[in-house]
């Protein structure tokens, strides 16, 4: 019998751990519309599929994948109802195909890599906690453990509360769809 060796098993176990003591006594204080996960993903819009349809006959030549593209960072309440204003990432300061981005309803900022910067995190959740201030809502803002999402964010922050949770891919919702 084959068996899948998991080398991660005590992380989960440690995972759930700090998922059901820890995190719901800091969550017990906010309702669950008011409680916030955001994560980032990667959208490769050039990149071809890995098979294709072809005759019995026919030789495929593969080639190099593209690696042209943009980093959207999605995030939604707990109840599902809420989702927040997409960031997208790209590397033009001023793309073509965004000219109206501003009707589209997303954030757009850029970077020679298109990702996730410290500093691109922590200005998207500064202008979600003034729309916060605005609502006159205190919300909890769950991100995982990333470099680019800045530890000392709550001392800038007046109505949310933002912290990040150290938990493997596994665990993380956004990430699972």
């Amino acid at each position: 019998m084959a068996k899948v060796i998991s080398v991660e098993s005590k992380d989960v176990d440690d995972n759930e751990n700090w998922i059901t003591e820890t995190l719901s006594k800091i969550l017990k204080d906010y309702k669950p519309q008011n409680t916030f996960n955001a994560d980032e993903t990667a959208l490769f819009f050039q990149c071809l599929p890995q098979k294709t349809l072809t005759f019995k006959k026919e030789i495929c030549f593969g080639g190099k994948q593209s690696k042209a593209r943009l980093t959207v960072m999605l995030g939604a309440n707990m109840t599902g109802h809420q989702k927040l204003k997409p960031l997208v990432i790209g590397i033009s300061k001023n793309p073509r195909c965004f000219i109206f981005a501003k009707s589209l309803e997303i954030d757009y900022d850029f970077n020679k890599k298109s990702w996730m910067t410290s500093e691109i995190c922590e200005k998207w959740v500064q202008k979600l906690d003034k729309c916060m201030i605005a609502e006159c809502r205190k919300i909890s803002l769950v991100f995982d453990n990333c470099p680019a999402h800045p530890k000392e964010i709550n001392q800038k922050l007046k109505k949310c509360y933002s912290f990040l949770l150290a938990t493997k891919h596994y665990t993380k919702t956004v990430a699972n769809g």
